[in-house]
């Protein structure tokens, strides 16, 4: 079956050393394309409209492809293909172990080394991603992702782009790059974001509700979901946040949450991400609920990671544990609530509390370790008032359902409101005593602190014997610098 020469593509040589075979994966493409509204227009077969020549479909005439070196998972994981400009294999492998983890076709290579399969199977691996992704909400970027990763394969074996099947996948693959971000560009919900987004608003107050839930019945459980969601609500980040570990000394090896002898509270991000610089802040002094909250954390659930296996509090749970307690946590709304979505809906939300500047995007791009320009082009949405008032009434945020031992606890706080009232000036007078058994020099040294680290100046006011005489230094954690 050869493609209409009518069509506009047809104007490139390059589409006459193909054609469409009359094949299964043919029948089986054309059933599975209509399930998609947002593909470029050349991805659809339909012989009345010039546009639609199935572009995913074309095999080349001439089928007896020179592969001038076997394309190896072994040297992929190896980085033995990488130079000084592509260094992203590790990606690659990953996308290769999804092919032969969840296509049907492609299990049976699970233990092959030599990738030259996915070379002899282009039609059908292309075909077997859009099937999997069908009906799933999937943005077009993770399938452009998916078809970067075959033309690494191709570019392997053959050592060079202008072979026709090369040409052939990075048309196809700028194609969906370029419809991406025609709909990125519009700023405008997709079909996958409909289903999957949810006002900030949601996000805070779910977030209040969790603190009062852990309050009312301190489990760890309950303490975990308060961290997890937490650090979602005033840090968006992608995957970091889930694999980070407390430290109480300054370290550059991982990803930590660091609290120091002065019971300050640091996010240290120790680990590039794509392509973005380490990141540290001063949780206590930019986010200081959240600081609060990790803090108590540790010192009531003493551990290494701050996620963790609800049962096991020196297990790790692995980041797609975490991926299905998000979904799970996240139930009530109806909506599969992911990372990548909170992180459009933060950015939606800071966008409608006013008028960002470039310095307000800049902040927020390095906060969120990602382009500025992508914070228009990729996450912030215009998100009709009427439509967002539809999505929060049909959202119910759980309520906290108070079980016997829950309402005791809860008496017991009322009983000690009440006798705090009653025994005011006694215990005032108590907390009075046992501050004044502290040492005057500790209590100097404190105050010290407080004033060198709140005003940048107060250093140049201050006698050096001073600072000599409590053993105050200046230190540089990562990019933050404090008095200590």
């Amino acid at each position: 079956m050869n493609i209409d020469k009518t069509a506009s593509s047809y104007s490139n040589p390059l589409w006459k050393s193909f054609y469409i075979p009359n094949d299964n994966i043919t029948i089986r493409f054309k059933n599975v394309i209509n399930k998609y509204d947002n593909l470029p227009a050349n991805f659809y077969y339909d012989k009345k409209i010039k546009e639609s020549y199935g572009l995913p479909l074309l095999e080349p005439k001439k089928t007896d492809y020179t592969i001038k070196e076997k394309p190896l998972l072994s040297k992929l994981k190896n980085k033995e293909y990488e130079t000084d400009k592509s260094k992203s294999d590790y990606k690659i492998v990953k996308d290769i172990q999804f092919f032969i983890n969840n296509l049907p076709s492609f299990k049976q290579y699970k233990n092959i080394d030599d990738l030259t399969f996915l070379i002899k199977n282009h039609r059908l691996l292309i075909l077997e991603i859009l099937e999997y992704y069908a009906n799933k909400g999937t943005s077009i970027k993770t399938i452009e992702g998916r078809i970067v990763a075959l033309l690494r394969v191709l570019y392997i074996a053959f050592k060079e782009k202008s072979s026709s099947l090369y040409q052939k996948y990075s048309i196809l693959m700028l194609d969906l790059l370029f419809q991406h971000k025609q709909d990125e560009d519009e700023q405008q919900l997709n079909k996958n974001e409909q289903e999957r987004f949810i006002p900030f608003e949601i996000v805070i107050d779910f977030q209040k509700r969790l603190a009062e839930q852990y309050i009312t019945n301190p489990t760890y459980k309950n303490n975990q979901d308060l961290v997890f969601i937490s650090l979602y609500r005033y840090l968006p980040q992608r995957d970091e946040l889930k694999q980070l570990e407390y430290t109480t000394t300054s370290k550059t090896d991982k990803d930590y949450i660091y609290i120091d002898k002065d019971d300050d509270v640091f996010l240290l991000l120790n680990k590039p991400k794509k392509k973005h610089k380490e990141l540290y802040i001063n949780l206590s002094k930019d986010f200081k609920e959240l600081a609060e909250i990790l803090k108590d954390s540790y010192n009531k659930f003493k551990r290494t990671y701050v996620l963790t296996d609800y049962n096991d509090i020196q297990k790790p749970i692995s980041i797609q544990g975490l991926y299905k307690r998000m979904i799970n946590l996240f139930s009530f709304t109806n909506k599969r609530v992911g990372v990548s979505i909170l992180r459009s809906s933060y950015l939606t939300y800071q966008s409608e509390q006013k008028r960002l500047s470039v310095a307000d995007k800049k902040k927020l791009a390095t906060l969120m370790r990602t382009r500025k320009d992508k914070i228009d082009e990729a996450y912030i949405k215009i998100l009709p008032k009427q439509d967002k008032q539809e999505i929060m009434k049909e959202i119910d945020i759980p309520t906290i359902k108070e079980t016997k031992a829950e309402g005791s606890y809860k008496k017991q706080l009322l009983n000690n409101k009440s006798y705090y009232e009653k025994n005011k000036k006694e215990i005032i007078a108590r907390v009075k005593q046992n501050q004044a058994k502290i040492p005057k020099e500790q209590i100097a040294r404190k105050r010290l602190l407080y004033y060198l680290n709140g005003d940048e100046s107060y250093s140049k006011r201050i006698k050096p014997e001073t600072i000599q005489k409590y053993n105050i230094r200046y230190e540089k954690i990562g990019s933050i610098e404090k008095w200590v």
